[in-house]
């Protein structure tokens, strides 16, 4: 990481402002030691484009001195990845739970089998989905999260188990959802005394607003049942 010229800018930059990486990534809103862990561990490998942006205001810079020339390849989960268990009692049956990845302009079709890949399959016991979850274990499926608009409820690597039978948002619910120009994990809120119904959809993370979108322009994927992280 020394030798990495946009990672030796950055602390310049700082140095010259009398900024701190940990003060630096709390005002471009991240947690305190991003920046820290971007510099001297090398996570991420380059920062977003966001990131920079917000970094070239703070420190009075052209955004690009912050990027990357070659940005590596989003690398693609295994077909044959390791087969995940969350331990069950003895002797209680298991459920497969396709885990898939989400061709980028797979539209309001967004679970058609022609646009998704199996990457994973979890293990998780069939009890657990439908006492605790109130799901249907054929009706689910595991999606990464990517971004961060919600964070920090939800993190970017996060794996989302989403009930694909629940297509009604109730308000405030967690919801996967295409909403006209991409696939989004959002809290629904439907908007009454309107003319034409919408949603009103909200992120976590405050530097991403809330914005309503027509109801019959989105397609409700389904609702979020857990959030998996590894700690």
């Amino acid at each position: 990481m020394r030798d990495d010229p946009v990672r030796r800018r950055l602390k310049v930059l700082l140095r010259e402002r009398d900024l701190t990486l940990s003060a630096a990534s709390a005002a471009i809103g991240r947690n305190r030691a991003y920046l820290q862990q971007f510099v001297e561990r090398g996570h991420p490998k380059v920062l977003g484009f966001r990131d920079s942006e917000l970094l070239g205001e703070l420190l009075g810079c052209d955004p690009a001195e912050l990027r990357h020339e070659h940005v590596p390849p989003r690398r693609r989960a295994a077909r044959k990845a390791a087969r995940t268990v969350l331990a069950p009692l003895p002797g209680a049956p298991l459920a497969p739970v396709p885990e898939v990845e989400v061709d980028a302009s797979a539209g309001p079709g967004a679970l058609a089998d022609e646009f998704v890949e199996e990457v994973a399959r979890w293990y998780l016991p069939e009890a657990m989905i439908r006492h605790e979850g109130h799901a249907q274990p054929e009706a689910l499926r595991i999606l990464r999260v990517r971004g961060d608009s919600m964070e920090p409820e939800i993190r970017e690597g996060d794996r989302l188990v989403v009930d694909t039978n629940a297509q009604r948002p109730a308000t405030g619910e967690l919801f996967v959802l295409w909403d006209g120009s991409g696939l989004v994990v959002k809290r629904v809120e439907a908007m009454t005394g309107e003319e034409s119904p919408r949603l009103r959809l909200r992120s976590a993370n405050p530097d991403y607003p809330p914005y309503t979108c027509l109801a019959e322009e989105t397609h409700i994927v389904g609702k979020v049942v857990w959030v998996l992280r590894r700690m």
